[in-house]
C-alpha cells in the first residue's frame, strides 16, 4: 500500500475515532458539548469511588474461588493488578471531587475515559479467556458471574459518557463470548445470548441517559444565563441607577440596601443598617410636608407598622436646606406559616421629575405668553365655582374683558409692542383682582375673570369699574405709550346660569352689548341680550336660506335734478320681506351679512341685477349701488362688475358705486388698485354719508370721486341750524371746486329742497321726491307719457 494509501487511511481512522469520542453530542454547539461534556465527566468521577470498590470486591470473590487451585498464583497476579488499579484510580477520583467542579470539558476527557474504560475491560475479560478453559465448574459460575456483573455495572456507571461504556460492554463482552463459545457448552450459548442483550440495553440506556442530561445541562445553561444577566443587570442598577433597593427585617430594621442609598442618606452602610427606615430620612418635623404636603416619618412609621405592600408612596424629605420628594414602593414579606418577615422594596428620588411635572402642569393650565390661566385654567376655575354654588350656595361672577384698540397698537408700535402690552396688561389685571378671583387669558386681547365669593351685584361692579378706570390710563412701551380701554361683559351665577355655557354665552352677549354701546364700559348680562341673540341667530339662519333661494329684491329711491324736479337716478336699495317674520329692515340683516361672510355674495347679485333693471331706463338715469367695505376684501369684485355691465348692456357711466369714508380709512394696495380699476372700467364713484365718521379730507386728493352725497344729519336741521347749513354750504362749494357733482340726502321738507337749490345742491334724494319704490314703479313713472322722469311734484 503507497504512502498515500497510508495516510488516507489514518484520516479515515482519526476521523471515525473522533465521530466515536462525540456518540451523545448530536445537535449540541462547540460551546453546549464543552459544557454537556464536563458534567458527563463529572458525573463518572462521582461515581468512581463506588465502581473502583466494586472492581477489588469482584477480584477478592474470583481470588477467593480459586483458592487451593493450581491456578491461584496466577489469579492472585491478576487480581493485585486489578486492585492497584483500582485503587489508585478510586483515591485520584476522591480527590478530584474535591475540587471546584469543572465548567467545561475537551475531547480529551473523554478520550482518557475510553482508554480507561479498555483497559478495565480488557483486565476483567482476561479473567475469562485465560482462567475459564482450566477452571472447575464452581470457578467457571463465579467467572461467569462476575464477567455479566461487571459488564452491566461498569457498562452504566460510564453510561454518561457512551464511547467508555460501549468500549467496556463490547470489549468485554466480545472477549467473554468468544471464550465461552470454544468451551462448546449449552451453557456457553445462553451466555452469549445474554451478553449480547446486555450489550444493547447499555447501549441504548447510554445514549437516552446522554440525550436526557443534555436536554438537563441546556436547561441549567439557559438559567445561568438569564441569572448571570439578571445579576449584571442588578449590578448595574445598583452602582448607576437612580433608583435604590433596600429590605427591613421582621422588626423594619434596615438590613441591606444599595449604595445609592447611603449616598443619598450621606452616611455609611454601618452607620444605618438595623436602623429603622424612617429615622434615616432627612426630614424634621417643621419643613417636612411643604411644600409638597405628602407623607412625613411619621405617615411612612404607620405604614410600614401595618404589614401591608404599597406602592410610590411619596415622601417629603429636606436634603441640603431644600425640600424634596423620594418615591418609595414595597412588598410585605412572609414565610410560609404566614408570619411577617419583612419588606423588599425600591426607592427614588423624585424631586426633579415631580418639579418637572409641576412645570409641565403649570404650562398646560397657564398662558406662555402672560404667565396669567389659560381656559384650561378657566374652565377648572368654572367647574369648582360651579360645584360651591350647587353645594354651598357661594354666588360667582364671569367678566369677559375685550381690549379696545389693540389692533391699533399692534398695527402702530408692531406685534413685539403688542405681547409687551398684553404682559403689561396680565400684571395690572392681576394686581387689581382679589386673590380668591381666577384671571384667564383666552386668545389674543381677551381675557376671563371668576369673581367669587360674592353675594351682591355691586361687589362685581365695583371690581369692573376698577378694571376699566386701571386699562384706560397709558402703559409706557418701549416703542412708545399706548393708550388702550377695555369692555367687559358680566354674567352672574345663578342669575343668569346655572352652567358654564350658558354663563360664558350670556357674558359674551353682555360684552358684545358694551363694545356697541360705545367701548371702554362694562355691562351686565339682561334678558333682552338674550332674545336679541335668538333673534340675530334665526335672522343669520333665515338669511342664508334666503341668498340660496334669491329671496331678496331691490327697491329703487330716485334722486332728482333740484332745478328741473326730473329723476336722473336711483339708488338701489335692498329689500328682504320674510314670510313670517315680515319686514326685516336692510339696518338689521346687512351687518349680519356682513358678519357672517355673506355681503360679496349679496352685493355682486345686487350690482348683477341693478344693471339689468337699468339698462331698460332711458338714458342717461343712472343706478348707483351700495358696496360693503368686506366686498373690497375679496379679488372678485371687479369681475363681477365688469360681467353685469357685459351682460347687461348698459354704459359703464351709468353705473355709480357708493363708498363710505370707513372703507378709505382702512385702504390698502388691494383696496386702491380696485378703485383704480373701476375707474378705468368708466364707472362713476359716489363717497356716500360724506362728513359723519372720522372725516379726513386727504383721501379726496389721493382718489378721485365723481360725487359727493351728504349725511342727512346735516340736512334734518339745515332750516334752524345755521351751522348745519355753513357745513352743507361748504361741502357743496368744496364738491364743486373739485370738480364732483354734490348729492343730499333725507330731503324731506319743501324748506330744505329751496335751501339746497340756492346753495347750489345738484341732487336732491328724499321723501319728499320720492320713497323706495319696486322697480316696476319707478319704470311707470320714467315712462309717464305727460312728463317722464318728472317725480318732485306727486311727491
Amino acid at each position: 500500500m503507497s504512502t498515500n494509501g497510508f495516510s488516507r487511511l489514518g484520516h479515515a481512522l482519526r476521523l471515525a475515532g473522533d465521530r466515536f469520542l462525540r456518540l451523545g453530542e448530536a445537535g449540541q454547539t462547540e460551546a453546549e458539548a464543552d459544557r454537556i461534556r464536563a458534567v458527563r465527566l463529572s458525573t463518572v468521577l462521582h461515581n468512581t469511588p463506588l465502581m473502583m470498590g466494586a472492581n477489588i470486591a469482584n477480584a477478592i470473590v474470583a481470588l477467593v474461588a480459586f483458592a487451593g487451585s493450581d491456578l491461584f498464583a496466577w489469579v492472585a497476579l491478576w487480581a493485585v493488578l486489578i486492585m492497584i488499579i483500582a485503587a489508585y484510580n478510586g483515591i485520584a477520583a476522591w480527590r478530584n471531587g474535591r475540587l471546584p467542579p469543572r465548567q467545561v470539558a475537551s475531547l480529551r476527557g473523554s478520550r482518557q475515559a475510553v482508554v480507561f474504560a479498555a483497559v478495565l475491560s480488557g483486565l476483567w475479560a482476561a479473567l475469562t479467556v485465560i482462567f475459564y478453559p482450566h477452571a472447575t465448574d464452581h470457578q467457571r459460575l463465579v467467572i461467569v458471574a462476575i464477567s455479566v456483573g461487571m459488564m452491566g455495572g461498569g457498562g452504566f456507571a460510564l453510561a454518561t459518557i457512551p464511547p467508555a461504556a460501549i468500549t467496556f460492554s463490547v470489549l468485554m463482552g466480545l472477549v467473554s463470548l468468544l471464550a465461552l463459545s470454544v468451551a462448546n457448552e449449552a451453557v456457553g450459548f445462553s451466555l452469549v445470548a445474554l451478553y449480547v442483550i446486555y450489550t444493547a440495553i447499555i447501549v441504548r440506556s447510554s445514549l437516552a441517559l446522554c440525550e436526557n442530561l443534555t436536554i438537563r445541562v441546556r436547561a441549567q445553561m439557559a438559567s445561568d444565563e438569564q441569572r448571570d444577566v439578571i445579576g449584571l443587570l442588578l449590578n448595574d442598577f445598583e452602582e448607576n441607577a437612580a433608583d435604590w433597593l433596600w429590605g427591613l427585617d421582621a422588626e423594619l430594621r434596615l438590613r441591606r440596601a444599595s449604595p445609592r442609598l447611603f449616598e443619598e442618606l450621606g452616611c455609611t452602610d454601618e452607620q444605618a443598617r438595623h436602623r429603622f427606615l424612617w429615622e434615616l430620612l432627612p426630614c424634621d418635623g417643621s419643613t417636612c410636608g411643604t411644600p409638597y404636603k405628602l407623607n412625613g416619618a411619621e405617615s411612612l412609621r404607620k405604614l410600614l407598622t401595618s404589614h401591608t405592600s404599597f406602592r410610590d408612596v411619596e415622601v417629603c424629605v429636606v436634603q441640603d436646606g431644600e425640600p424634596g420628594v423620594w418615591s418609595l414602593s414595597a412588598k410585605a414579606m412572609f414565610d410560609a406559616e404566614g408570619n411577617f418577615t419583612g419588606y423588599r422594596g425600591v426607592g427614588r428620588n423624585v424631586t426633579q421629575a415631580r418639579e418637572a411635572r409641576r412645570r409641565i402642569e403649570h404650562m398646560a393650565r397657564h398662558d406662555s405668553l402672560t404667565n396669567v390661566g389659560n381656559r384650561v385654567l378657566l374652565n377648572e376655575g368654572l367647574t369648582r365655582a360651579i360645584d360651591r354654588l350647587e353645594r354651598f350656595d357661594e354666588h360667582f361672577s364671569i367678566l369677559l374683558l375685550d381690549l379696545d384698540r389693540f389692533k391699533q397698537v399692534n398695527d402702530t408700535h408692531g406685534h413685539g409692542a403688542g405681547d409687551e402690552l398684553l404682559r403689561e396688561v396680565a400684571k395690572l389685571l392681576q394686581s387689581v383682582c382679589g386673590e380668591s378671583d381666577t384671571l384667564a387669558r383666552l386668545g389674543g386681547d381677551e381675557f376671563a375673570v371668576i369673581h367669587t365669593s360674592m353675594q351682591d351685584p355691586r361687589a362685581v361692579a365695583a371690581l369692573a369699574d376698577r378694571l376699566v378706570n386701571a386699562l384706560s390710563q397709558p402703559f409706557p412701551l418701549a416703542s412708545g405709550t399706548a393708550r388702550i380701554g377695555v369692555s367687559i361683559g358680566i354674567a352672574c351665577a345663578p342669575i343668569d346660569g346655572r352652567d358654564a355655557d350658558a354663563l360664558m354665552r350670556n357674558a359674551d352677549l353682555a360684552l358684545y352689548r358694551a363694545k356697541a354701546d360705545g367701548r371702554n364700559r362694562f355691562h351686565f348680562f339682561d334678558t333682552s341680550l338674550d332674545a336679541a341673540a335668538r333673534r340675530r341667530n334665526l335672522i343669520e339662519q333665515e338669511l342664508r336660506a334666503a341668498v340660496a333661494a334669491r329671496s331678496l329684491t331691490l327697491h329703487f329711491q330716485p334722486l332728482v335734478d333740484s332745478g328741473s324736479g326730473r329723476i336722473i337716478c336711483a339708488e338701489a336699495l335692498l329689500r328682504w320681506h320674510h314670510p313670517t317674520l315680515g319686514t326685516i329692515s336692510p339696518t338689521e340683516f346687512i351687518p349680519i351679512a356682513e358678519d357672517i361672510g355673506l355681503i360679496e355674495k349679496i352685493g355682486a347679485w345686487a350690482i348683477r341685477e341693478g344693471c339689468i333693471t337699468a339698462a331698460s331706463w332711458p338714458q342717461p338715469i343712472r343706478i348707483a349701488v351700495n358696496l360693503s367695505p368686506r366686498q373690497f376684501a375679496g379679488t372678485g369684485l371687479y369681475a363681477g362688475i365688469a360681467d353685469a355691465l357685459r351682460d347687461s348692456g348698459m354704459p359703464p357711466a351709468r353705473l355709480e358705486l357708493e363708498v363710505t369714508e370707513s372703507l378709505l380709512l382702512k385702504t390698502n394696495a388691494l383696496v386702491e388698485s380696485t378703485l383704480v380699476a373701476i375707474t378705468a372700467l368708466g364707472v362713476r364713484v359716489a363717497l356716500d354719508d360724506f362728513g359723519t365718521g372720522y372725516s379726513s379730507l386727504s383721501y379726496l386728493r389721493k382718489y378721485r370721486f365723481d360725487k359727493l352725497k351728504i349725511d342727512q344729519s346735516f340736512i334734518s336741521d339745515i332750516e334752524t341750524n345755521a351751522d348745519s347749513r355753513a357745513i352743507v354750504d361748504a361741502i357743496i362749494r368744496l364738491g364743486h371746486d373739485l370738480g364732483m357733482s354734490v348729492a343730499a340726502e333725507g330731503v324731506e321738507t319743501e324748506a330744505q329742497y329751496d335751501i339746497l337749490r340756492r346753495l347750489g345742491c345738484g341732487e336732491i334724494q328724499g321723501y319728499l321726491v320720492g320713497r323706495p319704490m319696486p322697480g316696476d314703479e319707478l319704470e311707470k313713472i320714467l315712462t309717464n307719457a305727460r312728463e317722464p322722469g318728472v317725480i318732485r311734484q306727486i311727491a
